[in-house]
């Protein structure tokens, strides 16, 4: 019998996949580096542009949580000046889980590189990354305060955890753009 984590990890591997295969490749005929001239239907390059939302929590909590910094220092024309988040900081981090966590965070960057070679894309928004914030979801899911409160930053495992739930949020939210077409 498969396991919820074995039909999740499936579920990530398979739609993304699906993204990677859906999206152009910069040598691809048929799209033009200038996204103003794409041949992409605005209606597509607006579902292309709605997950940058999520590519800038995940970059910049990753990044934060790895690093210390986040798009900022590490790539900010790709932050268009936006504002920094609000909270993040340093994870106390393991130094395996720091370069697992690293390697998320190279990907989130990748994954914005990708997107902003097909549209336009917009600053970074305000994103509230703080543990005050993270503890309030938490103690929503659990139906109650926890005492202490919720800190993602505060060791391996509470990262992980947090981890999982930023791309499961993402995750949702692509999964449902699919049935905002047309």
């Amino acid at each position: 019998m498969a396991t919820t984590g074995f039909l999740f990890s499936t579920a990530i591997v398979f739609i993304s996949l699906s993204v990677i295969y859906l999206l152009p490749s910069a040598n691809s005929a048929d799209f033009s580096d200038d996204y103003k001239n794409s041949s992409v239907p605005k209606t597509d390059l607006d579902l292309l542009e709605f997950p940058l939302n999520l590519e800038y929590l995940e970059a910049e909590f990753f990044l934060f949580g790895a690093l210390g910094q986040g798009l900022d220092k590490v790539a900010p024309h790709l932050a268009e000046g936006g504002p920094s988040p609000i909270g993040a900081r340093k994870a106390n981090l393991v130094t395996l889980t720091n370069a697992i966590i690293l390697q998320f965070a190279y990907q989130e960057v990748g994954h914005f590189k990708a997107i902003k070679k097909i549209v336009k894309g917009f600053p970074r928004p305000q994103l509230d990354l703080s543990a005050s914030l993270f503890a309030k979801v938490i103690d929503k899911a659990f139906g109650k305060p926890l005492n202490p409160p919720f800190d993602p930053y505060a060791n391996s495992i509470n990262f992980f955890i947090a981890s999982y739930l930023i791309p499961y949020v993402g995750l949702t939210g692509y999964v449902a753009s699919y049935f905002l077409r047309g």
